[in-house]
């Protein structure tokens, strides 16, 4: 039910009756990390805007704690309970719905498709409204509540005050190209939907590197190489601000 993490295994367990998600550094966590924050850097580098690398290590470890759960509590945004944490193990509630590709891609009902996407667009909304971004927004962490009426922000430790064009068009890219190997109406209902909640918030269409960035990530997420390059087709330039 959860996405493989390139990080962390995970497994479910149960802990005094309570069922939890048990999150354990891969050996080359750390390894990872510091080649997206290289990535990260050299992208933004050949896209002409210079940006540096997201803080990881021991900062990653802190996002994932209480503090910042709270502040995202604060803008509306929620997290898995947190049940412990340490160097090497996370410990957080178990949200049963599954992540939200997994409903994107399982769910057969339109107007649960657009609501979730449109939930997903505000939360994004929020964080860059308050100058910060999450680097790595795919859609794999996000979780579902049982009755699709909740969302939830999931991996939190790259999150990173920032607010420059670069990082949000990266988040909004993230989010796009891991679900744009979807059918064509499913991936349009989520970008439109997406694009409307992230409208609402920031009252501007999405920074207008996302497509380009969308693009060049979308090979590394598809799992459907021929829906993914169908998707690329469709015209979403005009939901993207043309400031810079």
């Amino acid at each position: 039910m959860y996405f493989v993490n390139w990080q962390r295994d995970i497994k479910i367990s149960n802990r005094n009756g309570q069922k939890v998600v048990l999150k354990s550094n891969k050996k080359s966590k750390n390894f990872h990390e510091y080649l997206l924050a290289l990535s990260y850097t050299l992208v933004s580098i050949a896209l002409g805007h210079p940006d540096s690398p997201p803080i990881v290590g021991q900062m990653a470890i802190k996002n994932e704690g209480s503090s910042m759960r709270s502040y995202l509590m604060k803008l509306g945004i929620r997290s898995p309970k947190l049940i412990s944490l340490s160097d090497r193990i996370l410990v957080e509630e178990y949200i049963g719905g599954g992540d939200l590709y997994k409903v994107f891609l399982s769910v057969d009902n339109n107007n649960i498709i657009s609501s979730l996407a449109t939930r997903a667009g505000i939360i994004t909304g929020n964080l860059h409204r308050n100058g910060r971004v999450f680097i790595d927004n795919k859609s794999q962490n996000y979780l579902v509540g049982n009755d699709y009426g909740s969302l939830y922000r999931t991996d939190l430790g790259f999150i990173q005050r920032k607010n420059s064009v670069f990082s949000q068009s990266m988040d909004i890219a993230t989010f796009l190209a891991s679900s744009l190997d979807l059918s064509t109406l499913r991936y349009s209902m989520i970008e439109n939907g997406f694009h409307q909640g992230y409208y609402s918030v920031m009252r501007s269409g999405f920074p207008y590197l996302s497509i380009i960035l969308r693009n060049l990530l979308a090979p590394g997420f598809a799992f459907n190489h021929k829906s993914m390059l169908k998707n690329m087709l469709i015209n979403s330039v005009n939901k993207c601000s043309l400031t810079s």
